[in-house]
């Protein structure tokens, strides 16, 4: 279920690199994402589960740090190659964690498969974000790692 061939553009590799010196972590990818809430961009690290503490810095030091030098906003992640857990990763990131109620994959006739994250109806918009941002980082994030077509947020209760 995990895609094998993930490309890292030179950009990204410098980011990587900078990041790994200024905190001795091991980051596995980064990518910039193009936020539409105010057109800036986010530069997101995946970083070893075990490696985030690490990532982040007593107190943030670390991400406070690169956030100064290259003046972007900074997201760590940690990465898992279990999709669930994955998923749950990248919405603890948000200020406000959001509470993941369920994630399923279907499948289509077509063999598309399609992840679909239950979360509480009062999570939803957090879960979409202003402008669609946090689904589109969700998805971005998903289909870069994992063989799947689509992502969709579901607040029915279960």
């Amino acid at each position: 279920m995990l895609k094998k061939n993930i490309k890292i553009d030179r950009e990204a590799m410098e980011l990587i690199s900078l990041f790994n010196n200024i905190s001795g972590a091991i980051i596995k990818d980064c990518l910039i994402f193009k936020s539409p809430e105010n057109r800036s961009e986010i530069i997101i690290f995946l970083v070893k589960e075990e490696d985030v503490g690490k990532a982040i810095g007593k107190a943030g030091e670390h991400v406070k740090d690169l956030k100064s030098k290259l003046q972007k906003k900074i997201d760590v992640i940690a990465f898992s190659e279990n999709l669930n857990k994955f998923i749950q990763n990248i919405l603890q990131t948000t200020k406000n964690s959001i509470i993941v109620q369920n994630i399923e994959i279907k499948e289509s006739r077509t063999q598309k498969k399609t992840v679909i994250i239950t979360v509480r109806p009062q999570d939803r918009g957090k879960a979409i974000g202003k402008d669609g941002s946090m689904i589109r980082k969700i998805k971005e994030l998903v289909l870069r790692y994992f063989e799947v077509d689509n992502v969709i947020i579901n607040t029915k209760n279960i």
